[in-house]
């Protein structure tokens, strides 16, 4: 496993973090769920295939549970992502499954839901339900036979300051980055006081593409700075002492032709990424030249 993808689990893998990311992404802001109330879940599944064992590994996953009874009333697997998934519901359909399977032999079965925290500056253009990963030559069986499953993506990038001002944990901090970055504004850091500071800056390290982050946990730790406006006000100090630029500005958005580029891999028709990217067809056929590959028309 990856730094990278390491970098991107610790944060929600905290208690209070998950609990709070439950409360305003699916509550809408009402407290139901509380960190004492979550517990960890394996993430590591197994299945088997062509006669091999394999393994699979949520990022990551926890057991709501029953204060009174302490019984399990669900469990919540939470996955980042911050590049489209064209493939993301059959890969849901996979962890959920291998849940359920776990549950073979329990009197009752606990409900398994997973949620996409989805960090990219674009909007989620890949299918969230498992129909629209299928191909539609069967469409003499009628709508009502067909099976489907549907995932819950969140684009943090897109939440309203109304919900990111809901945020009670450290998540906050990492959605309004997320949000002033897609708009393209100045980099305006609240000043509260964060708990988990070197998850937070290892997620934003990894979700924005941004080393720098990382690069002040070193003057973090030794200066005992706990809140992402002296944390960054310390950076840009010492950068400035470098001679350097602004060593956290946001700057551009990702550009169009990356975002096609990304699109065309996956082999996206040309309407939908123009619908995305606003770019030309010489402009796509370029891209396409350039990779080797053809448009889909």
């Amino acid at each position: 496993m990856g730094a990278k993808d390491v970098s991107e689990k610790i944060l929600v893998a905290y208690s209070d973090v998950a609990a709070d990311i439950l409360n305003v992404l699916v509550c809408n802001g009402q407290r139901l769920f509380e960190p004492e109330m979550l517990q960890e879940a394996s993430v590591v599944s197994q299945y088997k295939m062509d006669g091999k064992l394999h393994h699979q590994e949520r990022d990551v996953a926890k057991f709501v549970i029953d204060k009174a009874t302490n019984a399990i009333i669900t469990c919540c697997g939470f996955e980042n992502q911050t590049k489209v998934d064209n493939r993301m519901p059959l890969r849901v359909i996979g962890y959920d499954g291998a849940s359920y399977h776990n549950q073979q032999n329990n009197a009752e079965l606990y409900e398994v839901i997973t949620f996409v925290l989805y960090f990219g500056e674009r909007h989620w253009y890949a299918p969230r339900n498992l129909q629209g990963c299928i191909n539609r030559r069967c469409d003499k069986l009628p709508d009502t036979v067909r099976n489907d499953y549907k995932i819950n993506v969140y684009e943090i990038a897109y939440l309203t300051q109304e919900q990111i001002d809901m945020f009670q944990s450290d998540f906050k901090y990492v959605a309004e980055y997320m949000v002033q970055k897609r708009t393209n504004k100045e980099y305006q850091p609240s000043s509260g006081v964060i708990k988990h500071v070197d998850a937070v800056l290892k997620l934003l390290s990894a979700v924005s593409g941004n080393p720098n982050f990382e690069l002040i946990i070193p003057d973090v730790e030794e200066g005992g700075l706990n809140t992402m406006d002296a944390m960054i006000a310390r950076f840009e100090k010492r950068a400035e002492a470098r001679g350097e630029a602004r060593g956290l500005n946001i700057g551009e958005n990702i550009a169009n032709t990356n975002f096609a580029t990304e699109m065309i891999k996956d082999g996206e028709p040309v309407s939908k990424i123009q619908k995305y990217t606003k770019l030309t067809l010489d402009r796509l056929e370029e891209i396409a030249k350039s990779l080797n590959v053809k448009l889909v028309m």
